[in-house]
């Protein structure tokens, strides 16, 4: 693990040099003074055996030797609360620090995880980006922690080592001879932390995800009576987590063990030769007791610098983690050329296309062409690509061969922003924020006022609904609208698409999870937001598909048929089966235009694109 100069937790620092000099200062300061005190000390004790060299000596001749004592007591005093009270600062510039930082990477990860594409997304574990943003980013505290610490003890260590040479270069020498013996061992358990970090990452997102299943999967759960091999999982999975936390601490442990056992080593050097040097007059008993504890200091630090190494180390996986995501780059890119969409297209154009995730083609020369205006229904057996080809037309993904073009030029070679400026999308599943409901519809268009709000939510009757909830509009829900039934919040998602106003809707199977009764609220509304506009629908109930223009059948990632209703219902056998199977009758509407824009019609579901499925 290191930190490489144009790494962001350095960037963050690059404008607070007053904070960091001020950081440097107290460490500097901080170790002066403990030198100092060790000093002293050997000078008070030499006062206290009549000693009238140095110091104590010069101050005895001034005031006295009783004086003296008591001046160089106060001298030592002051020393050890100056000390302590840059200590104190040091601390709380260590935290402004780590919240510099900390809250700098939070922000930048979620920032930059937004900006990927829904491609990375479905890559992932979960459980393992939420590790990231938020135990990762905690962990990176500990490591700025520990690089703190590393200056700060470093700083110390020298300071007490000058004080020690300056009592006793010889003695110094032979306390510390066996400290080099330490770094090969002491490396090779920090590595091995390094290798344990991994793991103990591992474990613990895995065991995010179980709890995030957990949290998702409950009612099916109960319903299968799975809560006793669902809570098993889990707690295998927590036994994992905490093995490997374990083993991780005992090998951090075993790296104190080495540094204790060496420095009972260098204390008995000291006192064995010392009392010896004491013995041949060689060496005053002041300048053996004040080395002594000069020596015995000097192993605090040193074992704080062989802590945060290890500590740094074995936060690696989650330092790597976080600088391998902020290394991801769009799977849908910009092109660097890339033009403006100032206004929806007139002609959409499929122009073989197929698509492959990963190794399974799920799509295979797809050539059509949609005029502005049309509804296009989209349709076919689960599993042949049908929301695959809307991720596609809103340019989740690009086509792994092929080429979609909007009024003849690519859609690649346009500015993803306008392309989404351009798309209102309604999900199977109704998403919506943990916010009020009057915020889940605005994010249709943010700078929109409250009667543009109320419009939309009228036009979606949603609004009387809102109107009961305890704070209107202000009510707060639930992630994916906790709170509300699924009809009321599929309502919502309409309200926030017809607030947009885009040109262009991608429907998917948006009534699909409702009863009868929220379906036709449902629907109503439906009915209104595609008046007008661009439409691609993708439905298992195909009587919502007889009022589109045309029908685009799938079968096995292929178009096998593409026309009316009416037409492709003689033309394609596929397409007939499915709707006998539902019991679809062969009459549609003389103009389906009349149909989509009739209040009591039954046109199509909405489509959203934001997942992988292709049902």
């Amino acid at each position: 693990m290191r930190f490489p100069r144009d790494h962001p937790a350095v960037g963050f620092l690059a404008g607070r040099k007053a904070l960091l000099f001020r950081f440097a200062l107290t460490s500097v300061g901080r170790s002066a003074l403990m030198m100092s005190a060790i000093l002293l000390i050997r000078e008070f004790l030499s006062g206290i055996v009549g000693d009238r060299r140095g110091l104590a000596g010069a101050v005895a001749q001034s005031v006295g030797p009783q004086a003296a004592l008591g001046v160089l007591a106060a001298l030592l005093v002051c020393v050890f609360v100056g000390a302590s009270l840059l200590d104190y600062d040091n601390q709380v510039v260590q935290q402004r620090i780590i919240k510099i930082v900390e809250l700098g990477m939070m922000e930048r990860l979620i920032r930059h995880l937004l900006s990927l594409s829904v491609p990375f997304f479905d890559r992932q574990s979960h459980g393992d980006i939420v590790h990231a943003v938020r135990q990762d980013v905690s962990e990176l505290r500990m490591v700025i922690l520990a690089v703190a610490r590393l200056f700060l003890e470093g700083i110390l260590a020298l300071g007490l080592f000058a004080s020690a040479l300056w009592l006793s270069p010889r003695l110094t020498l032979l306390a510390l001879v066996v400290l080099p013996v330490t770094v090969l061992p002491i490396y090779l358990i920090a590595k091995r932390t390094l290798g344990r970090s991994y793991a103990v990452r591992k474990s613990g997102y895995v065991l995010f995800d179980v709890i995030l299943q957990l949290l998702r999967g409950i009612r099916v759960i109960k319903t299968y009576r799975g809560e006793q091999e669902e809570a098993r999982t889990a707690i295998e999975k927590g036994r994992r987590y905490f093995d490997e936390l374990i083993e991780m601490v005992r090998v951090r442990a075993l790296a104190q063990v080495v540094l204790e056992s060496l420095a009972g080593l260098g204390i008995v050097t000291v006192v064995v030769v010392g009392g010896l040097d004491v013995m041949r007059g060689e060496l005053t008993w002041p300048s053996l007791l004040a080395l002594l504890m000069a020596v015995r200091a000097l192993h605090g630090p040193l074992n704080n610098i062989n802590a945060a190494y290890v500590e740094m180390r074995s936060r690696g996986a989650a330092v790597d983690r976080i600088t391998r995501l902020l290394a991801e780059r769009p799977d849908v890119p910009d092109a660097p050329d890339a033009a403006p969409l100032a206004a929806a297209p007139s002609v959409i154009d499929f122009e073989n296309v197929a698509f492959a995730y990963e190794s399974r083609t799920v799509l295979r020369d797809l050539t059509f062409r949609i005029r502005a205006g049309e509804m296009i229904g989209i349709a076919g057996p689960s599993g042949v690509g049908k929301t695959t080809l809307l991720n596609l037309f809103a340019r989740f993904y690009d086509p792994t061969t092929g080429v979609i073009r909007f009024d003849g030029r690519d859609l690649r070679q346009y500015r993803l922003a306008d392309v989404y400026d351009k798309l209102a999308i309604v999900t199977q599943e109704p998403f919506l924020f943990a916010s009020s409901v009057g915020e889940n519809i605005r994010c249709g268009r943010p700078g929109a006022t409250e009667a543009e709000i109320e419009a939309a939510a009228r036009a979606a009757e949603i609004h009387d609904d809102i109107r009961e909830l305890p704070e209107g509009y202000d009510t707060q829900i639930g992630i994916g609208g906790h709170g509300l039934s699924t009809g009321q919040a599929q309502r919502v998602n309409i309200a926030r698409a017809l607030l947009k106003n885009a040109p262009i809707l991608l429907l998917d199977e948006a009534t699909s999870s409702l009863d009868s009764l929220a379906e036709a609220k449902v629907q109503r509304a439906i009915d209104r937001l595609v008046v007008g506009r661009t439409t691609l629908v993708v439905a298992h109930r195909l009587s919502t598909l007889r009022h589109a223009d045309r029908i685009l059948v799938l079968d096995r990632g292929r178009c096998v048929a593409f026309g009316p209703h009416a037409e492709v219902l003689a033309s394609s056998a596929l397409y007939r089966r499915l709707c006998e199977t539902q019991q679809v009758g062969a009459a549609a509407p003389s103009t389906p235009a009349a149909g989509r824009a009739g209040a009591g019609s039954s046109s199509a579901p909405l489509a959203a694109a934001d997942a992988y499925e292709e049902g």
